[in-house]
Formats: C-alpha cells, structure tokens, sequence
C-alpha cells in the first residue's frame, strides 16, 4: 500500500539541499590528482618496481653488510641501452685505520679501457708504498660518459660512507653528458634549478621511472635495440664555442663542483680539484664549423687556401704552407681544422709556444666537445682557489703532465687517445694526486717518494701485472675505438691509423713466444691476496697453462672472501666452463649473493660468449640452443644459433634462424653477415656478397662484412674492388691472420709475388686464423 506522503516532506523537497563550501569543493579538485599519484607512488614502491636511485645498495650477505655500487645507476640519467655500469664496488665498515678516498669523474678518471690499470689503481698503490702507518683505500666512483651533474650527486651518496677524501677529475662530458646543451633549448637549458626537478622526477620517483620507461619502450617499438656507440653517439650534437648555451654549461659546472666542495666540507672530508689535461699535439679536431656570414666567394676563396697549405704542408714546404692557413685565416679564423693544420706547421718550423697557443684554439673552437676546454679548467682552478682557506686543494694535472711532455704540448706518449691516459699517464697523474693528497690531509703522515720515478713505475706494473702484452691488448682496443666515428672523420686519420698499425704489429712481433713466469703473479697475489684483478689475471694465466683446478681452487678461495666480488664470480665461472663443468658454472653466477641477481638466461649468455670467444663451438651451440628455448625472439641469440648451423653444416636450420632474427631486427649487420655466409655456402656469390653489402650500409665499419664482400667480388671476378674489401678489414682489425691468406694468395694468383710474401709473413705472425665467424671461401 502506497504511502501517503506528508506535507512537512513536500516542504522538505521543496528547500535547497545544503551543499560543502566553494573552497573545499576546489581544494578537492585540487588535491585529487596529487593524492592520487602520491597512492600511485606508493604502490610502486611497495611492488618493487623500478631502480634504486642510490649510488650505493645496502646489501646484507653471507654475515656481512656492505654497500655495493649500482649496476643500474647511470639507467636514471640516460636511456638502459646507452648507460654504462660503475666499476664493481664493495665498501664494508671503514676500520679505525682505513682513510678511504672518493674519486669522481668520467672516464678518464674510471681507467677507461681497463679500470684494472687505470688512475685509482695507481693511486692505491702510490699511496700505500708511502704510508706505514694507514691503509688507503680508493674508490673509484667515476663513471663514464657522466659528467658534473651526475657526479654531484653520487658525491652526495659517497658522504654517507665515511670519506676522509675527494679527488674530482672531471669535466670532459659537461657539454656532451646528460643534460648538456644540446638536450635543451638555450631558454630552458639556463635553469639549472630545471635540470634538478628532471632529474628528481626521473631518478626518484618510481612514477618519473615508470613514465620515463613506457616512453622509451614506445619510442624501442618497431624498431631494432639500441646498443652503446660511444663517441659516435654525439656526432649530431656540435656546439660552437660561442654558442649562448655554453655560457649557462660553465655556469652549470661551476655551481657543480662548488657543491661537490661543500658535500665534502660538510662530512669532515678533503677536497682535491684536478685540472683536465687533453690532447693536444697528437689529436685533431673532431668537428669544424665556418663563422656565421660567410659568402659564397668567401668560402670558396678560404676553402682554395686551405687546399694550397695542406698541399704544401704534405711536400714539406712548412712556411708556405703557414701563410696560406694565414691568408685563411684573415677570411674564416673560428674554424678549428685550420688551427690546427696552423700549429701543425708553427711546431715543424720550430715554434713550440705559437705552436700550443694554436693547438689550445683548436681545441677550444673543436664543436664536438670531447674534451676538456680552455674555461673549464679555468673554473676548477678558481673554485680550487676560492676554497683555499677551507682546504680546499689544486691538483694541476694539466701543467704537471705537460712539464713532462715534449715542449710541453700533451700527446700520445702519454695519452691513448684524445683524453684517456696510457699506463704511464696515469701513472704521473696519481704521482701528482700523490702530492696533493698529502697536502691534504696531513694527519695521514704520507712520506715524500724517496725511490726513483722508474721504480715507483716498476712497482706499480708489478702490482697490477701491467706487462707488454697486455699494453698490446689496450693498444688493439684504442685502435679499433679509432677506425669508427668520431675519429675515422678527423684530418690525417689514415696516417693516424697507419701509425699505430705499424706500431701495434711491432709490439705482437716482439711478444709473440714470450710469457711472464708464475712467480710473478704470485708476488702480485702475495701482496694483494683478495685484488679481483690481480687474480682473475692469475687465474686466466692458469687457464692458457691448461691448470683448470688450480684455477677454480684460486677463485673458490678469493670469492670465499669476497662474495660480492662480480669480476671473481665471471673469472670462476669461466674456468668452470673451460673444464667442462657448465651446469657449475651457471650455478656460480645465478648464486650471486645481494641485489646484483643474475638469472639462468643472463648466466647463458655470458658462457655462450665465453665459448663463441675461445672458439668452442659445439659448447656454444648447445648454450645458444637452450637459450633459444629461454629467449626465442632474441636476435642475438638466433643469429648465434644460425652460426652454429652454419658451421655444423645445417643449411636449412641456419636458413630459418636468421629470418626469425630479421624478423625481429631487420636491421642487424650480424644477421645479414651470417645470410651472406649462407647464401655463400649456397654457391650463389651474388646474392651473398648483396647481403655483405647490406651489412655494410648499417655498419660500415665491420671487418667481417668487408671480407665477406670482398670474396664474394673475388669470386665474381672483382678482383679490385675485392681486394680492396679485404683491405679494409685487415686495417680495421690489424690481427685478422685470415685477412692476410686471402691477400697474401689473392695476389700469388695475380703474380704479384712480392706483396703476396708481405701479406704471407703478417698472416704467419698472427698464426691460423681462430675466428669463430670465419667467413667462406669456396671457389676463391
């Protein structure tokens, strides 16, 4: 029965309901979005998803509690693909009488080829031979291709772990590192007060990280995986010396570094500021620009002098040559090729100091920023000096290592390349931080060296086993860095080339047959037990001598006491494949104590590395053949999969992995490689030497695409442009002994004897060829 409504309730319905006040319903508004991503927040961080944004992780293993450097670190500042990890860092309590030294920077200052060699290393030991009564300890916390921006706040995490020193080495990526110039407008790029909330929102917040990762992976969609390319990563990022942007960049490192300073001076610790030495005499300008407004009759006038000048430079005639750069110069002096072709003739007429006043401007009007330029050193010298009263000290690496090179103009006796020190570089460098940290910090009773230079030098390549053939290595690794972009564009580069090459051949010919004797590893491992790469060199001499038990004893025991040690785990666990032990091995690298995980499909792919590179290749195979079950669509792994049929013969299984990894990368040069071998084993050269071809447009640098085009050319009766190929390979990769046969027979068949016996003598040197992707040569 329907209830008769009252009139009290039509009175009711026919009032205004009482609504919340204006303000709160827009406080509300306001508020809902931000609670909102505040829960979103919080759930991600209760899930575990994304990166610590620490420099360090606190790890508890094993009875122990350290700090370990994060792997993933670098991922905050720049994309996965393209970060590079720290070294290996495992820092436990500071004893009482432990003084423990943070060193920043970039890779010049990490040791870049091989931290195992590089400046902290050195340090270390510099510092202990001249100590009694401390132990250093130096931690490298440099990190490459990093620059102030990230340094300032990994100083900031390193203050934390009781620093009772920082030494800061840096300034080579200020343009180049994230957040240079180029990576945003002039307008937004002057607030550094920006910068920071980007990076806050990116490297502290879980919701920055999940919005930063989805971003990548939209822009990776479709696409093949981006890979580490280095220098050449930066060739579209010229910046010319006036450019409005590089007023706010040394603005922008000068606020830096003062904060670095003041970290330091804040947790009770030194400050030791290094000027950045270059090089100067021994590397061109990467990048030139002409001056705004220079008309068509200008340019061509400039670009006929310059042509006349280098023209007499290469006959010799050096004070033509001089006033035809001058006459360039009257029309177009900002262009830094042309300051240093001038140097270059300044310095042969012997005039040393024009000669460094003008290799100074090339370098500083070099629009490809690499290096360190004029004011960057200014500003660590004035930061050093506005510091002086409160301790802080200047290093002048810069002036002590041109006091010790030829009129004083830095090259290649003491830098590997255009800001990497060699063995003996750095070796002077740490002399020089020797000195400034005993400045620093007095109360550490650092003597003065009373051996001689070349004794200190000794001890510290017997120290870390730096020998002859190991210079050879780190020379074949600089090498290769110089036939690929950014250098392979500078001016004299095939004479640059050559001259290493010479060099490179004379040292393995020197070598070859040659070994250093155990005792001398063992007084390496006598003074540092538990050095992860003192050992790992120990073990791997253990390993070439077939000794693979004493070489798993060897790890066992250093990893017993150092778990966290990862250079130890990978050396244990390739000794461990070596043997025949594989299922050990990967049991050795998934077991890997703290944050730093490695998972079954991670341990595979480092033993099918290790195997494809020892050339074991029924062993490889069978790794790739389970990681194609792990991983099915990994272009990598199928690419290995299609070399392994190829090698085994099985044409068709090695057909069908190579159009799945297309499929999924179309454009990798491997894949295409390894369809040119097949198409080659097919005896059908001119589809294969196509597909070497193709290779070559995404990677034109790959030695192995330039063979295999070139036999292909051979066997279609190109012997020019075959030779030619080959050529090219055997420059990019000087110990390709397979290069050197196709030569050396290629030009027997032509009777051209002597160049044959030439290229017969260099493939004996290097001895049959071992590589694992050794292209076909049937019907050569």
């Amino acid at each position: 029965m329907k209830r008769q409504r009252k009139p009290q309730d039509k009175e009711l319905e026919r009032r205004p309901r009482s609504r919340l006040p204006l303000w709160i319903r827009l406080l509300v508004a306001l508020l809902s979005p931000v609670i909102f991503l505040v829960v979103l927040e919080v759930v991600l961080r209760i899930a575990g998803y994304g990166q610590p944004d620490g420099f360090f992780i606190r790890a508890d293993a094993l009875g122990q509690t350290v700090y370990l450097a994060n792997h993933h670190y670098c991922e905050h500042f720049v994309p996965k693909e393209l970060s590079r990890a720290p070294e290996s860092i495992a820092l436990g309590d500071k004893a009482a009488s432990t003084v423990r030294v943070f060193v920043l920077g970039g890779s010049a200052v990490f040791g870049d080829p091989d931290p195992a060699y590089g400046f902290c290393r050195q340090l270390e030991v510099l510092l202990n031979a001249h100590c009694e009564t401390v132990s250093f300890e130096v931690v490298n916390a440099a990190v490459t291709a990093m620059n102030s921006h990230v340094a300032r706040r990994i100083a900031r995490d390193c203050a934390a772990l009781e620093p009772d020193a920082f030494l800061v080495y840096m300034g080579n990526n200020e343009v180049v590192g994230p957040y240079g110039p180029s990576t945003l407008p002039a307008s937004l790029y002057a607030s550094r007060t920006l910068i920071d909330l980007s990076i806050a929102a990116k490297k502290e917040s879980r919701l920055g990280q999940l919005m930063n990762n989805s971003i990548q992976a939209l822009r990776a969609s479709g696409t093949a995986q981006r890979k580490w390319m280095g220098m050449e990563a930066f060739l579209d990022s010229q910046i010319a010396r006036d450019d409005e942007r590089m007023k706010s960049c040394y603005d922008h490192f000068r606020d830096n570094l003062n904060d670095v300073v003041a970290t330091a001076r804040a947790g009770g610790a030194a400050a030791v500021l290094c000027t950045v030495p270059t090089n100067l005499r021994s590397c061109p300008p990467f990048g030139s620009q002409h001056r705004n407004g220079l008309t068509e009759a200008q340019l061509a006038e400039w670009e006929r002098l310059f042509a006349e000048g280098q023209a007499s430079e290469r006959a010799g005639d050096f004070s033509t040559a001089l006033v035809r750069y001058e006459q360039a110069g009257e029309i177009d002096a900002l262009h830094a090729a042309l300051a240093f072709r001038t140097a270059k003739c300044l310095h042969a007429l012997d005039r040393p100091d024009e000669a460094k006043h003008a290799l100074v401007k090339a370098r500083d009007l070099d629009t490809l920023r690499f290096r360190a330029d004029s004011p960057i050193n200014r500003i660590i010298r004035e930061v050093a000096q506005g510091g002086a009263e409160q301790g802080v000290i200047l290093c002048d690496l810069e002036g002590y290592l041109e006091a010790r090179s030829p009129d004083r103009l830095l090259g290649d006796d003491l830098l590997a390349d255009h800001v990497h020190l060699n063995f003996r570089g750095n070796f002077l460098a740490a002399m020089a931080a020797l000195e400034a940290i005993a400045r620093a910090l007095p109360a550490a009773g650092l003597r003065a060296p009373t051996a001689s230079r070349d004794e200190l030098f000794s001890l510290c390549r017997n120290r870390l086993l730096y020998d002859d053939g190991e210079a050879y290595r780190l020379g074949m690794v600089m090498y290769r860095r110089k036939t690929l972009p950014p250098f392979a564009g500078q001016i004299d580069h095939d004479s640059e080339l050559s001259r290493l090459r010479v060099t490179l051949l004379t040292v393995y010919a020197h070598l070859r047959g040659r070994q250093q004797p155990e005792g001398w590893y063992l007084a390496a491992v006598e003074q540092a037990p538990f050095d992860p790469y003192v050992n790992v060199r120990y073990g791997e001499y253990l390993l070439a001598q077939g000794r693979v038990n004493d070489a798993v004893r060897g790890y066992q025991r250093v990893l017993a006491a150092r778990p966290f040690s990862r250079p130890v785990r990978v050396g244990l666990a390739q000794a461990l494949a070596a043997g025949g032990m594989k299922d050990q091995a990967v049991k050795v690298l998934t077991g890997a104590p703290g944050p730093h995980t490695v998972t079954r499909l991670e341990a595979l792919m480092t033993l099918g590395t290790y195997y494809v590179t020892n050339h074991r290749i029924a062993e490889a195979r069978a790794v790739y053949q389970e990681l194609g079950e792990l991983a099915p669509d990994d272009a990598d792994v199928l690419v290995n999969l299609a070399a392994g049929a190829l090698n085994a013969g099985d044409l068709e299984q090695a057909k069908q992995h190579l159009d799945r990894a297309l499929g999924v990368a179309p454009n990798s040069a491997q894949a295409m490689i390894n369809m040119g071998n097949y198409y080659a084993k097919q005896n059908e050269p001119q589809i294969a030497r196509q597909w070497f071809a193709d290779a070559l447009t995404v990677e034109p640098y790959d030695y192995l695409a330039h063979v295999g085009l070139g036999i292909q050319s051979i066997r279609l009766k190109e012997i020019g442009k075959g030779l030619e190929h080959i050529k090219k390979a055997v420059v990019l990769k000087p110990d390709f002994a397979l290069g050197y046969r196709l030569l050396a027979e290629t030009y027997q068949q032509l009777g051209r004897a002597e160049r044959a016996r030439q290229y017969g003598e260099l493939c004996d040197l290097f001895g049959p060829d071992q590589s694992a992707e050794r292209p076909p040569t049937d019907q050569l």
